[in-house]
Protein backbone atom coordinates (compact mmCIF):
# COMPACT_ATOMS: atom_id res chain seq x y z
CA UNK A 1 0.00 0.00 0.00
CA UNK A 2 1.59 3.07 -0.73
CA UNK A 3 1.72 6.10 1.26
CA UNK A 4 0.25 9.18 1.40
CA UNK A 5 1.84 11.93 -0.88
CA UNK A 6 1.96 15.19 1.02
CA UNK A 7 3.17 18.35 -0.79
CA UNK A 8 3.60 20.75 2.28
CA UNK A 9 5.16 20.28 5.87
CA UNK A 10 2.51 20.90 7.27
CA UNK A 11 0.94 17.35 5.54
CA UNK A 12 -2.34 20.26 5.17
CA UNK A 13 -1.80 19.38 0.65
CA UNK A 14 -1.71 15.80 0.28
CA UNK A 15 -2.29 14.15 -3.68
CA UNK A 16 -5.56 12.55 -4.83
CA UNK A 17 -7.22 14.58 -2.22
CA UNK A 18 -9.46 17.41 -1.33
CA UNK A 19 -8.13 20.14 1.11
CA UNK A 20 -10.43 23.18 2.49
CA UNK A 21 -9.18 26.79 4.01
CA UNK A 22 -11.90 28.65 5.82
CA UNK A 23 -11.64 32.87 5.69
CA UNK A 24 -13.94 35.72 6.82
CA UNK A 25 -13.32 38.64 4.39
CA UNK A 26 -10.34 40.62 4.81
CA UNK A 27 -8.52 37.47 6.53
CA UNK A 28 -6.37 37.06 3.41
CA UNK A 29 -7.10 33.88 2.16
CA UNK A 30 -6.80 34.82 -1.60
CA UNK A 31 -3.12 36.69 -0.39
CA UNK A 32 -2.45 33.26 1.39
CA UNK A 33 -3.50 30.92 -1.52
CA UNK A 34 -1.07 33.59 -3.61
CA UNK A 35 1.65 33.03 -1.16
CA UNK A 36 1.28 29.04 -1.20
CA UNK A 37 1.46 28.85 -4.89
CA UNK A 38 4.14 29.99 -5.13
CA UNK A 39 6.10 28.95 -2.75
CA UNK A 40 5.14 25.35 -4.02
CA UNK A 41 6.35 26.33 -7.75
CA UNK A 42 9.25 27.41 -6.08
CA UNK A 43 9.95 24.18 -4.33
CA UNK A 44 10.78 25.99 -1.30
CA UNK A 45 8.80 28.35 1.33
CA UNK A 46 8.80 32.03 0.25
CA UNK A 47 9.73 33.52 3.84
CA UNK A 48 11.70 30.64 5.61
CA UNK A 49 13.17 29.38 2.42
CA UNK A 50 12.26 25.49 4.11
CA UNK A 51 11.99 23.37 0.64
CA UNK A 52 8.79 21.09 -0.01
CA UNK A 53 8.94 17.23 0.52
CA UNK A 54 8.56 16.98 -3.27
CA UNK A 55 10.35 19.84 -4.32
CA UNK A 56 9.49 22.40 -7.04
CA UNK A 57 5.72 21.55 -8.47
CA UNK A 58 2.89 22.68 -11.07
CA UNK A 59 -0.13 25.01 -9.52
CA UNK A 60 -3.43 25.78 -11.06
CA UNK A 61 -5.29 28.66 -9.27
CA UNK A 62 -8.54 29.17 -10.70
CA UNK A 63 -10.65 32.55 -9.13
CA UNK A 64 -13.90 33.03 -9.35
CA UNK A 65 -13.88 36.30 -7.69
CA UNK A 66 -11.18 38.94 -8.73
CA UNK A 67 -10.68 39.24 -12.58
CA UNK A 68 -7.11 38.90 -14.41
CA UNK A 69 -5.62 42.23 -13.55
CA UNK A 70 -6.25 42.29 -9.87
CA UNK A 71 -5.00 38.49 -10.01
CA UNK A 72 -1.91 39.62 -12.13
CA UNK A 73 -1.59 42.55 -9.20
CA UNK A 74 -1.32 39.81 -6.47
CA UNK A 75 1.64 37.71 -8.22
CA UNK A 76 3.45 40.47 -9.12
CA UNK A 77 3.57 42.06 -5.14
CA UNK A 78 4.16 38.59 -3.88
CA UNK A 79 6.70 38.31 -6.44
CA UNK A 80 8.02 41.51 -6.06
CA UNK A 81 8.19 41.50 -2.21
CA UNK A 82 10.34 37.79 -2.05
CA UNK A 83 12.51 38.97 -4.97
CA UNK A 84 11.02 36.33 -7.27
CA UNK A 85 11.91 36.58 -10.97
CA UNK A 86 9.74 35.27 -14.04
CA UNK A 87 12.62 32.34 -14.71
CA UNK A 88 12.38 31.44 -10.89
CA UNK A 89 8.94 29.71 -11.50
CA UNK A 90 9.91 28.14 -14.94
CA UNK A 91 6.28 28.36 -16.27
CA UNK A 92 4.92 26.35 -13.12
CA UNK A 93 2.51 28.69 -12.08
CA UNK A 94 -1.00 29.27 -13.40
CA UNK A 95 -3.26 31.76 -12.29
CA UNK A 96 -6.24 32.22 -14.25
CA UNK A 97 -9.69 34.27 -13.29
CA UNK A 98 -13.21 32.93 -14.50
CA UNK A 99 -15.41 35.40 -13.23
CA UNK A 100 -16.82 36.33 -16.07
CA UNK A 101 -16.66 32.45 -17.40
CA UNK A 102 -17.75 30.64 -14.31
CA UNK A 103 -16.49 26.82 -14.04
CA UNK A 104 -19.60 25.16 -11.98
CA UNK A 105 -18.39 21.97 -11.37
CA UNK A 106 -22.30 21.10 -10.18
CA UNK A 107 -25.69 22.15 -11.11
CA UNK A 108 -29.67 21.52 -10.34
CA UNK A 109 -30.99 19.79 -13.75
CA UNK A 110 -34.78 21.08 -14.32
CA UNK A 111 -37.27 20.80 -11.95
CA UNK A 112 -34.95 18.16 -9.83
CA UNK A 113 -33.13 18.53 -6.33
CA UNK A 114 -30.78 16.05 -7.07
CA UNK A 115 -27.52 17.68 -8.03
CA UNK A 116 -25.52 16.47 -10.72
CA UNK A 117 -21.59 17.23 -11.86
CA UNK A 118 -21.26 18.74 -15.07
CA UNK A 119 -19.25 16.38 -17.55
CA UNK A 120 -18.73 19.39 -19.62
CA UNK A 121 -16.97 21.17 -16.74
CA UNK A 122 -15.30 18.48 -15.26
CA UNK A 123 -13.48 17.55 -18.32
CA UNK A 124 -12.55 20.90 -19.05
CA UNK A 125 -11.10 21.19 -15.66
CA UNK A 126 -9.62 18.01 -16.10
CA UNK A 127 -8.02 18.77 -19.40
CA UNK A 128 -6.45 21.91 -17.67
CA UNK A 129 -5.09 20.04 -15.32
CA UNK A 130 -3.25 17.19 -17.51
CA UNK A 131 -2.43 19.08 -19.87
CA UNK A 132 0.06 21.43 -17.64
CA UNK A 133 1.09 18.37 -15.54
CA UNK A 134 0.00 19.93 -12.64
CA UNK A 135 0.42 19.51 -9.09
CA UNK A 136 -1.57 21.59 -6.76
CA UNK A 137 -5.28 22.65 -7.92
CA UNK A 138 -7.02 25.85 -5.68
CA UNK A 139 -10.48 26.60 -6.07
CA UNK A 140 -11.36 30.29 -4.89
CA UNK A 141 -14.25 30.80 -3.55
CA UNK A 142 -16.02 27.79 -3.61
CA UNK A 143 -19.40 29.34 -4.19
CA UNK A 144 -18.08 30.44 -7.29
CA UNK A 145 -17.56 27.05 -8.88
CA UNK A 146 -20.69 25.58 -8.16
CA UNK A 147 -24.57 25.95 -8.99
CA UNK A 148 -26.44 24.02 -6.46
CA UNK A 149 -27.93 24.86 -2.93
CA UNK A 150 -25.32 25.66 -0.18
CA UNK A 151 -27.03 24.32 2.51
CA UNK A 152 -27.98 21.00 1.31
CA UNK A 153 -25.76 18.24 2.84
CA UNK A 154 -26.62 16.24 -0.07
CA UNK A 155 -25.87 18.42 -2.71
CA UNK A 156 -22.41 19.83 -1.59
CA UNK A 157 -21.41 16.33 -1.01
CA UNK A 158 -21.80 15.86 -4.18
CA UNK A 159 -19.80 19.23 -5.47
CA UNK A 160 -16.75 17.84 -2.86
CA UNK A 161 -16.68 14.10 -3.19
CA UNK A 162 -17.96 13.61 -6.85
CA UNK A 163 -16.75 16.95 -8.42
CA UNK A 164 -13.32 17.91 -6.58
CA UNK A 165 -12.56 14.49 -5.34
CA UNK A 166 -12.65 12.97 -8.09
CA UNK A 167 -10.47 15.50 -10.30
CA UNK A 168 -8.01 14.84 -7.33
CA UNK A 169 -8.00 11.37 -7.40
CA UNK A 170 -7.79 11.21 -11.26
CA UNK A 171 -5.13 13.47 -11.65
CA UNK A 172 -3.17 13.13 -8.30
CA UNK A 173 -3.09 16.41 -8.01
CA UNK A 174 -3.64 18.19 -4.02
CA UNK A 175 -6.91 20.18 -4.07
CA UNK A 176 -7.90 23.11 -1.83
CA UNK A 177 -11.14 24.67 -2.05
CA UNK A 178 -11.16 27.99 -0.30
CA UNK A 179 -14.56 28.53 1.19
CA UNK A 180 -16.06 31.84 2.99
CA UNK A 181 -17.83 31.06 6.64
CA UNK A 182 -21.87 31.96 7.42
CA UNK A 183 -22.67 34.97 9.24
CA UNK A 184 -21.14 34.30 12.58
CA UNK A 185 -23.41 33.84 15.85
CA UNK A 186 -24.07 37.02 18.48
CA UNK A 187 -20.46 37.95 20.71
CA UNK A 188 -18.38 35.29 18.00
CA UNK A 189 -15.22 36.58 17.27
CA UNK A 190 -13.16 33.98 15.60
CA UNK A 191 -14.35 31.44 12.92
CA UNK A 192 -13.69 27.68 13.28
CA UNK A 193 -14.09 25.79 10.35
CA UNK A 194 -17.28 24.04 11.33
CA UNK A 195 -18.56 28.23 10.64
CA UNK A 196 -18.17 27.17 6.68
CA UNK A 197 -20.87 29.14 5.33
CA UNK A 198 -23.54 26.31 3.96
CA UNK A 199 -24.03 22.65 4.32
CA UNK A 200 -21.94 21.14 6.94
CA UNK A 201 -20.78 18.05 4.33
CA UNK A 202 -18.24 20.26 2.89
CA UNK A 203 -16.30 20.07 5.96
CA UNK A 204 -16.86 16.56 6.35
CA UNK A 205 -16.07 16.01 2.60
CA UNK A 206 -12.61 16.98 2.90
CA UNK A 207 -9.58 15.44 4.28
CA UNK A 208 -8.08 18.40 5.62
CA UNK A 209 -9.34 21.66 6.91
CA UNK A 210 -8.30 25.09 8.16
CA UNK A 211 -8.90 28.70 9.36
CA UNK A 212 -7.73 32.07 9.42
CA UNK A 213 -8.51 34.33 12.15
CA UNK A 214 -7.14 37.77 12.72
CA UNK A 215 -4.90 37.88 16.24
CA UNK A 216 -7.33 38.14 19.24
CA UNK A 217 -7.22 41.47 21.33
CA UNK A 218 -5.38 39.44 24.01
CA UNK A 219 -2.90 37.70 22.27
CA UNK A 220 -2.14 41.34 20.86
CA UNK A 221 -2.03 42.40 23.92
CA UNK A 222 -0.06 39.81 25.71
CA UNK A 223 2.45 40.53 22.89
CA UNK A 224 2.63 43.99 22.89
CA UNK A 225 1.40 44.95 19.77
CA UNK A 226 -1.01 47.95 19.13
CA UNK A 227 -4.78 47.68 18.16
CA UNK A 228 -4.42 48.88 14.85
CA UNK A 229 -1.86 46.33 13.69
CA UNK A 230 -3.37 43.23 15.45
CA UNK A 231 -5.53 42.86 12.42
CA UNK A 232 -2.36 42.58 9.95
CA UNK A 233 -1.59 39.35 11.96
CA UNK A 234 -3.58 36.15 11.12
CA UNK A 235 -3.34 32.27 12.45
CA UNK A 236 -3.40 30.03 10.48
CA UNK A 237 -5.22 26.80 12.34
CA UNK A 238 -6.10 23.52 11.31
CA UNK A 239 -9.25 22.41 12.70
CA UNK A 240 -9.66 19.03 11.22
CA UNK A 241 -6.86 16.85 10.11
CA UNK A 242 -8.50 13.51 8.84
CA UNK A 243 -4.73 12.45 7.92
CA UNK A 244 -3.02 13.07 11.26
CA UNK A 245 -3.09 15.38 14.50
CA UNK A 246 -4.42 18.46 14.48
CA UNK A 247 -1.46 20.63 14.42
CA UNK A 248 -0.69 24.01 16.74
CA UNK A 249 -0.81 27.37 14.71
CA UNK A 250 1.04 28.96 12.45
CA UNK A 251 0.77 32.70 11.58
CA UNK A 252 1.58 34.77 8.87
CA UNK A 253 1.39 38.62 8.68
CA UNK A 254 0.40 41.38 6.06
CA UNK A 255 2.39 43.54 4.77
CA UNK A 256 1.96 46.35 1.93
CA UNK A 257 3.93 46.22 -1.66
CA UNK A 258 4.06 49.05 -3.60
CA UNK A 259 4.13 47.85 -7.60
CA UNK A 260 6.04 50.21 -9.77
CA UNK A 261 2.11 51.66 -11.29
CA UNK A 262 1.61 52.86 -7.71
CA UNK A 263 -0.76 50.38 -6.64
CA UNK A 264 -0.34 49.16 -3.31
CA UNK A 265 -1.23 45.46 -2.55
CA UNK A 266 -0.97 43.24 0.65
CA UNK A 267 1.44 40.05 0.91
CA UNK A 268 1.98 37.36 2.74
CA UNK A 269 4.77 37.23 5.23
CA UNK A 270 5.51 34.20 7.20
CA UNK A 271 5.38 35.50 11.25
CA UNK A 272 6.11 33.44 14.49
CA UNK A 273 5.16 35.32 17.96
CA UNK A 274 8.61 36.26 20.20
CA UNK A 275 9.74 34.05 22.71
CA UNK A 276 9.92 36.24 25.51
CA UNK A 277 12.54 33.61 27.06
CA UNK A 278 14.85 33.80 24.13
CA UNK A 279 18.18 35.12 25.23
CA UNK A 280 16.90 34.11 29.42
CA UNK A 281 19.45 31.75 31.06
CA UNK A 282 19.17 29.85 34.55
CA UNK A 283 20.92 32.78 35.93
CA UNK A 284 18.78 35.02 35.02
CA UNK A 285 16.18 32.92 36.76
CA UNK A 286 18.19 32.90 40.14
CA UNK A 287 18.46 36.33 40.02
CA UNK A 288 14.84 37.13 40.32
CA UNK A 289 14.48 34.28 42.92
CA UNK A 290 17.22 36.44 44.81
CA UNK A 291 15.23 39.91 44.17
CA UNK A 292 11.83 38.12 44.74
CA UNK A 293 13.33 37.00 48.54
CA UNK A 294 13.63 40.54 49.47
CA UNK A 295 9.57 40.95 49.46
CA UNK A 296 10.19 44.45 48.38
CA UNK A 297 8.90 44.13 44.67
CA UNK A 298 5.35 44.63 43.69
CA UNK A 299 3.23 42.76 41.13
CA UNK A 300 1.39 45.60 39.51
CA UNK A 301 3.28 46.81 36.91
CA UNK A 302 1.80 50.45 37.39
CA UNK A 303 3.49 50.85 40.38
CA UNK A 304 7.29 51.90 40.52
CA UNK A 305 8.55 49.49 42.48
CA UNK A 306 7.07 46.80 39.69
CA UNK A 307 9.38 43.87 40.08
CA UNK A 308 9.89 43.55 36.23
CA UNK A 309 11.19 47.18 36.66
CA UNK A 310 13.62 45.23 39.16
CA UNK A 311 14.74 42.85 36.25
CA UNK A 312 14.65 44.56 32.89
CA UNK A 313 18.47 45.85 33.05
CA UNK A 314 19.87 42.20 34.05
CA UNK A 315 17.68 40.91 31.08
CA UNK A 316 19.07 43.88 28.60
CA UNK A 317 15.08 44.86 28.06
CA UNK A 318 14.73 48.62 28.30
CA UNK A 319 12.09 49.30 30.20
CA UNK A 320 12.21 51.69 33.39
CA UNK A 321 9.36 53.51 35.19
CA UNK A 322 8.13 56.70 34.17
CA UNK A 323 9.85 56.13 30.47
CA UNK A 324 8.25 55.97 27.25
CA UNK A 325 8.57 52.10 26.68
CA UNK A 326 7.90 49.71 24.01
CA UNK A 327 4.84 47.91 24.67
CA UNK A 328 6.29 44.67 23.53
CA UNK A 329 8.97 45.16 25.96
CA UNK A 330 6.63 45.74 29.12
CA UNK A 331 4.75 42.68 27.20
CA UNK A 332 8.09 40.33 27.11
CA UNK A 333 8.62 41.23 30.89
CA UNK A 334 5.46 40.04 32.08
CA UNK A 335 5.34 37.32 30.32
CA UNK A 336 8.67 36.19 31.98
CA UNK A 337 7.20 36.94 35.38
CA UNK A 338 3.68 35.41 34.57
CA UNK A 339 5.94 32.07 33.59
CA UNK A 340 7.83 32.21 36.31
CA UNK A 341 4.86 32.43 38.72
CA UNK A 342 3.26 29.64 37.00
CA UNK A 343 6.41 26.92 37.36
CA UNK A 344 6.48 28.04 40.87
CA UNK A 345 9.94 30.03 40.28
CA UNK A 346 7.75 33.10 42.07
CA UNK A 347 4.99 33.68 44.13
CA UNK A 348 2.52 36.39 44.85
CA UNK A 349 2.05 37.06 48.11
CA UNK A 350 -0.84 39.73 49.42
CA UNK A 351 -0.04 42.00 52.67
CA UNK A 352 -0.07 45.13 53.97
CA UNK A 353 2.09 47.78 52.49
CA UNK A 354 3.14 50.78 54.56
CA UNK A 355 -0.43 52.52 54.63
CA UNK A 356 -2.19 49.69 55.59
CA UNK A 357 -3.72 48.78 52.24
CA UNK A 358 -3.65 45.25 50.76
CA UNK A 359 -0.98 45.21 47.97
CA UNK A 360 0.28 42.01 46.33
CA UNK A 361 3.87 41.58 46.27
CA UNK A 362 6.14 39.39 44.26
CA UNK A 363 8.13 36.82 46.80
CA UNK A 364 10.27 33.58 46.19
CA UNK A 365 8.40 30.52 44.87
CA UNK A 366 8.13 27.00 46.43
CA UNK A 367 9.49 25.07 43.48
CA UNK A 368 12.02 26.33 41.57
CA UNK A 369 12.39 25.07 37.88
CA UNK A 370 15.26 25.62 35.27
CA UNK A 371 14.40 27.69 32.12
CA UNK A 372 14.98 24.32 29.85
CA UNK A 373 11.53 23.11 31.14
CA UNK A 374 9.24 25.88 29.98
CA UNK A 375 7.69 24.89 27.49
CA UNK A 376 6.90 27.65 24.34
CA UNK A 377 2.74 26.96 24.97
CA UNK A 378 3.39 27.72 28.59
CA UNK A 379 4.73 31.10 28.20
CA UNK A 380 1.57 32.13 25.75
Amino acid sequence: MPSRRFLDRDRHYCRGAVGATVAAGGRAKTTRSNYEAISFCLGRDLATGEKTPEGPLRVLLLNGEEDQDELDRRVAATCQHYGVKETDLAGRLFVQSVRDNPLRIAKLPKGSAQAEVDAAIMEKIETLITARNIDVFMVDPLISFHAVTENSNEQMDVVIKQGFGVIARRTRTACEVFHHPGKPKQGQADTAVEDGRGASAILWAVRSARVLNFMSPDEAKKLGIPGDERRTYIRIANGKANMGQVGKAKWMRLVIERLPNGDEVAVSSSWTPPNPFDGVATRDMELAEKLAATGEYRADSRSPKWFGYAIAEHLHITVSYGADNDPKDVARLSAIIKTWITNKVLRIETRKDSQSRDREFIVRGSKPETIESMEDDEIM
